[in-house]
């Protein structure tokens, strides 16, 4: 696994390993441990010593609108509104937040150029490619080589937990050759989606090496002692979040 847990003043969250090796780059993903809606961002300035003015929110709408964050005031005014499941910035001491209660927590880091990322990846994201568009966006806004990329894949549902219907198994047949290696037949019209395994063909097919991708393989539902399910928990309102700075 590529991820390890830590723990600090009673706030537990994890940390990806490849990550962990990269100078001047604070990150993690939270758990319910020490975590509410009521704290959450409080925690993030707390574990990276940062003011909460330098922290910037997604307004996630299961799309794949990317919002490149050079200008805090001028993203909360101008592009916030318009919803944004991805944030990429090359710009230090600007927090990147994204939230997940199941979904795919997607982790983008190019250590050369300095640049970092987030994309919300549920089932919708993931099937519209957004990784491969903050890929894209990468390459084309910062001119990062694909070699020096590093993503993670983080806590989110899994494929023994999450079933789909013939609606979301016909979206993927449509967009992909390999669907019928992310889907296990369970019932009629009925299957378990391995989204961990679709995110990380699909970075794959934009040229990442498989080497540079981190699974954590850590299930949000079975790991409900460590992690708020919105499936598990039937529509719970809290979430973990996914946080990432370069200092």
């Amino acid at each position: 696994m590529g991820f390890d847990i830590t723990s600090k003043e009673g706030i537990s969250y994890y940390t990806i390993k490849s990550f962990d090796n990269v100078e001047d780059v604070a990150h993690l993903f939270s758990t319910r441990m020490g975590w509410n809606k009521k704290n959450t961002l409080e925690n993030i300035s707390k574990v990276f010593d940062v003011k909460l003015e330098n922290i910037v929110v997604s307004n996630q709408v299961h799309g794949t609108n990317i919002a490149v964050v050079e200008d805090i005031n001028f993203y909360k005014e101008k592009v916030y509104p318009n919803g944004v499941d991805g944030l990429m910035t090359d710009k230090t001491d600007i927090v990147l937040v994204t939230y997940y209660a199941d979904c795919v927590p997607l982790f983008f880091l190019d250590p050369n150029k300095k640049v970092i990322g987030l994309a919300h990846g549920g089932w919708r994201g993931t099937v519209q490619n957004i990784g491969g568009k903050m890929i894209n966006t990468m390459k084309e806004k910062y001119n990062s080589s694909i070699d020096d990329i590093l993503v993670a894949i983080g806590p989110s549902i899994g494929p023994c937990c999450y079933e789909v219907g013939i609606d979301v198994y016909d979206e993927f047949k449509k967009r992909f050759k390999f669907y019928n290696e992310i889907f296990k037949f369970t019932s009629k019209n009925k299957w378990h989606l391995n989204l961990w395994d679709a995110n990380k063909k699909i970075l794959m097919e934009s040229g990442v090496h498989e080497e540079n991708i981190s699974i954590s393989n850590l299930c949000t539902s079975c790991n409900n002692d460590i992690f708020y399910s919105y499936r598990k928990e039937m529509g719970i309102k809290e979430r973990m979040v996914a946080a990432i700075e370069m200092k």
